[in-house]
């Protein structure tokens, strides 16, 4: 009986002993995070921004996957689900994102949805590249869709999101200002080191598949001549007038970009005995990428 007694008490004991733990560990338990602000972005490289200026205190997802092209990307249901659950969308005025946008809005009021790429003057994609060069093929009016690939357009690209997102979490204003001024910093001290590389070659053609760099061309003094037409691999026509060009402007490396087929540039490397090299006009890590974009074009136009 004694025993039964002892036995009692010990469970006693033991179940006051745990309930008491518990209720020190839910006391002096770590307060819950707070919640993360939900953004959602088109392109790679707003992700890149996006988590800069906001630090810890967002979550970013992002629309266009690697290895996807934008000029022809359709989200899925399940993306357009999540996006409408969101608090920001940053859009960089690709086609898709205007009916999107208005289907997600329609039913999310409270989504924000801001244009990243607001203030920034539009070029276009480039010059008709080859004599053959039909006008039906082409559109003057074409404006080039990476705005991000020039450090002057990332400063801009990089205040209209902070702006934004000031607006969204104004209890992080200070520090989404610290964020977006390191930012700042480090694009023009990239911005000064590229112009010191690419100065030698201003003036000069490099040679690409898909049109995405006019920008970068701009940005340094730079010429970029395409493959691709309006969206369309060349004629053998078209080809064969370019293949003349790149002879006559002693090209060796033509670009292309992960997202395209390099059949059309393979060709015309082939044909000037040259090389095809790839060149990535979408890379999350922009900074870095357009670090990788000079020293690739310094290389092919020292040749």
């Amino acid at each position: 009986m004694s025993t039964l007694k002892n036995l009692s008490r010990f469970c006693t004991a033991a179940v006051l002993f745990l309930a008491g733990t518990c209720w020190a560990a839910s006391a002096f338990a770590a307060p819950a995070a707070p919640a993360k602000t939900r953004i959602f972005v088109t392109v790679p490289p707003q992700a890149y921004l996006a988590e800069r200026i906001g630090g810890e205190a967002v979550e970013v997802h992002t629309l266009v996957g690697k290895g996807q092209d934008p000029h022809t990307f359709e989200p899925t249901p399940r993306q357009a689900a999540a996006l409408a659950g969101a608090s920001l969308f940053f859009t960089v005025d690709l086609p898709f994102e205007k009916q999107l946008a208005a289907k997600i809005a329609a039913g999310n009021r409270k989504l924000l949805i801001v244009d990243s790429t607001r203030g920034i003057v539009r070029l276009p994609t480039a010059e008709p590249p080859h004599e053959t060069h039909a006008k039906e093929d082409h559109n003057d009016n074409e404006a080039d869709l990476h705005l991000w690939l020039a450090p002057d357009n990332l400063r801009i690209m990089a205040a209209n999101m902070a702006a934004a997102l000031i607006t969204a979490m104004p209890e992080h204003k200070e520090a989404l200002h610290k964020n977006l001024a390191a930012l700042q910093s480090e694009i023009s001290v990239l911005n000064k080191r590229l112009t010191t590389t690419l100065a030698p070659h201003r003036g000069k053609t490099f040679y690409v598949f898909h049109p995405a760099f006019a920008y970068f061309a701009q940005a340094y003094g730079l010429k970029q001549k395409a493959v691709e037409i309006s969206g369309k691999s060349p004629t053998p026509r078209q080809l064969s007038a370019l293949i003349r060009q790149a002879r006559e402007d002693k090209v060796r490396t033509i670009f292309v970009q992960p997202q395209f087929d390099r059949k059309s540039a393979a060709t015309v490397a082939q044909a000037i005995n040259g090389t095809v090299a790839p060149l990535d006009s979408l890379d999350r890590e922009v900074l870095h990428n357009l670090a990788v974009i000079a020293a690739a074009i310094d290389q092919t136009l020292k040749e």
